[in-house]
């Protein structure tokens, strides 16, 4: 058993399987398949792709609610998948412009703030 590197509960099924059905019983039950499916590569490429964009109506950021809803899968997928890549959806590289009216005017207020301390 420690030389196969399986528990004995493996070794105890395989025996019994070997006397139920000979070596065609072993061969039958080699492999199972994982419990959930993987998902597909362009799934996640699409996810990745969403991230990069701007999130849906008044949202500020994805977050991972969000993006399963989006994407069609569960929160811990869109987890996995933001870990793998290093996409921390909270922090985004480019500067974001507010959609105010007056953003522009308020921006001039404070920058000139800045400039007139610069000067005295």
């Amino acid at each position: 058993m420690s030389l196969a590197g399986v528990s004995k509960t493996a070794v105890w099924r395989w025996r019994v399987r070997f006397m139920e059905a000979g070596v065609e019983g072993l061969l039958l039950d080699k492999t199972r398949p994982s419990r959930i499916p993987k998902l597909a590569y362009e799934v996640a490429d699409g996810i990745v792709a969403l991230n990069l964009g701007e999130p849906p109506s008044e949202t500020t950021h994805w977050t991972g609610l969000v993006m399963a809803q989006v994407a069609g899968v569960s929160l811990t997928s869109v987890q996995r998948i933001w870990r793998a890549h290093g996409l921390p959806p909270y922090r985004i590289r480019t500067f974001k412009l507010s959609h105010d009216p007056t953003f522009a005017a308020r921006v001039c207020d404070i920058v000139g703030l800045y400039v007139e301390r610069d000067r005295s």
